[in-house]
């Protein structure tokens, strides 16, 4: 079973007062062991090779797309479940142009190299056509979403609605385009790496 990373903090402040003969505070820790796991899974080991790219074919002035590709995303759960996929950045203030994409990487010379994104298709929940949502504040509200983005959890939702629901086998497609920054901006002497990585984790819902 694919363990999930939880965070659970506690802090306890006790007070004492030479005036009084005794005082308590309880503290409660609650939550819930589910039999019910969730794996994701992505196409062809979640890799994508965009091969050379020549410097001569970026432009000098603007962004230039280096990459379009389709990737088969599913998560499947032993039961209908709730939950979210968080989006993780492995390159964390590698990317340009927004906080929402996902870095590549930097030159030797500690430059920005560009960023991907990956946009939602085709998305089905259970064999049916549901729609996506996402939430910038840890699943307090939700929203239509057309992305993944960087740092948000993403849901999925009967289609006109906003409200997570249990799904037990989640499919889509990811079309991700890669864009690297302006040659202008860089120092590209030697090959460079193109290094975005981004890990996909299962949250469960209350």
């Amino acid at each position: 079973m694919k363990k999930i990373p939880h965070a659970l903090t506690m802090a306890i402040i006790a007070l004492t007062s030479p005036l009084t003969f005794a005082s308590s505070t309880d503290l409660t820790v609650t939550g819930h062991i589910t039999p019910n796991a969730c794996t994701p899974t992505l196409a062809d080991g979640g890799n994508i090779d965009i091969g050379k790219v020549p410097v001569k074919n970026l432009n000098p002035i603007a962004n230039t797309e280096v990459g379009n590709h389709y990737m088969a995303f599913n998560v499947n759960c032993d039961a209908p479940v709730l939950f979210a996929v968080k989006s993780i950045d492995n390159r964390p203030d590698t990317n340009i142009a927004s906080p929402l994409f996902f870095g590549v990487g930097l030159t030797p010379a500690n430059e920005k190299l560009g960023y991907f994104w990956p946009y939602i298709a085709n998305l089905q929940a259970d064999g049916l056509n549901a729609a996506a949502i996402r939430s910038t504040d840890g699943g307090e509200s939700w929203t239509r979403a057309t992305t993944i983005n960087s740092n948000e959890l993403l849901a999925t939702s009967i289609i006109g609605n906003t409200t997570p629901i249990a799904v037990k086998d989640l499919a889509m497609l990811l079309w991700i385009n890669t864009y690297i920054a302006r040659a202008d901006s860089l120092t590209l002497n030697d090959e460079v790496p193109i290094d975005g990585s981004i890990t996909l984790e299962i949250k469960y819902l209350p």
